[in-house]
């Protein structure tokens, strides 16, 4: 009789256990919002942002010593696709550290895989570790991993200068038209050339333009910087941001321009560096989140990393809101 007493008090007791956990894990995926967001209140989906572009530059010391922080990113975006309505993301070179180290790209390939299983659209371009500079500045290995075939069935995906060097992709929400242009290490006329071309040919889009060497960390733009300025962002009224890697740091550069000669600034571009490589663990996982306000035709840049839950990584003590700023999108094109 107490053996029996004993067996009905211990499943008595184990049923009340399970009833107390189905409960919370019931609550909590009615009433919470994913674990990866559940802090980060200024990204809510409450909050006045309609989505979410994703700018990842750099992730070169991850593909070689830190492939879990890697992971998590990716993950983190794949994760909170449709909580923040993320339509695209950008990567602005140094996918790997060394062009020839086979192990980096493999990492690459399996956690930019994440982005394509989980259907969120993403651009790349080569930067100077991941071609073969002492050969002719070769593509080959990056064609290899990221050349156009990788990309030509993504939706967003335009067209393609030699298998990927450069490409464009047409992004379309919320009433916003974009273009976003890049062009990997190595930049002579043809690939302006070629850049200006496709600019013209969708001059009623709102262009952003990546490359991976363009302005300083002093907020001076770099001889190609320069000569991109004056050959492909002057000219072309639609040109609004242009986004680049490579130096150490972040720092933006806005420029007033006067499109019709009349005295007056008709638009303002955006020209931003943001790498952290430098810091601990290869950047921690630091990337930019543009969030979009369509009714206020403004995008509200922060600099967030998943690894550590954290805005605006060290620089934000020392330089406050130097990883946060407000692009003005144009009212209209033309």
């Amino acid at each position: 009789m107490e053996l029996k007493f004993r067996k009905f008090i211990v499943a008595a007791m184990c049923s009340m256990i399970l009833m107390i956990i189905v409960t919370q894990v019931t609550t909590a995926s009615e009433d919470s919002p994913p674990p990866s967001t559940a802090a980060n209140a200024e990204i809510r989906k409450d909050s006045p942002y309609d989505y979410t572009l994703v700018w990842m530059s750099d992730t070169q010391y991850y593909s070689k010593s830190y492939p879990h922080i890697y992971k998590q990113m990716v993950d983190w975006i794949a994760t909170n696709q449709a909580y923040l309505n993320i339509p695209y993301v950008f990567h602005t070179g140094d996918i790997v550290n060394k062009w020839d180290n086979e192990e980096q790209w493999q990492y690459a390939d399996e956690y930019m895989k994440v982005l394509e299983k989980a259907e969120v659209p993403y651009g790349v371009l080569a930067g100077n570790h991941d071609i073969d500079l002492k050969n002719n500045n070769s593509y080959k290995q990056f064609s290899k991993y990221f050349g156009q075939k990788r990309f030509e069935k993504q939706k967003t995906y335009g067209g393609s200068y030699k298998d990927n060097r450069g490409h464009y992709d047409l992004v379309s929400e919320n009433g916003e038209e974009f273009i976003m242009i890049y062009m990997g290490w190595g930049i002579s006329q043809k690939e302006i050339d070629w850049v200006n071309k496709v600019l013209a040919e969708h001059s009623d889009r709102i262009a952003f333009l990546s490359f991976h060497d363009y302005l300083l960390v002093s907020g001076k733009r770099s001889p190609i910087g320069e000569e991109i300025f004056e050959e492909v962002v002057e000219p072309n009224e639609n040109v609004v941001a242009t986004l680049n890697g490579h130096y150490y740091g972040s720092e933006t550069l806005i420029d007033e321009i006067d499109d019709d000669d009349d005295g007056t600034p008709d638009r303002k571009v955006y020209q931003m560096v943001a790498n952290y490589q430098s810091e601990p663990e290869g950047g921690q996982g630091y990337m930019r989140l543009l969030n979009v306000n369509s009714n206020e035709n403004k995008i509200y840049v922060k600099t967030y990393s998943p690894y550590l839950n954290s805005y605006n990584y060290d620089e934000a003590k020392s330089n406050p809101g130097k990883g946060e700023l407000v692009i003005e999108l144009p009212d209209e094109l033309g």
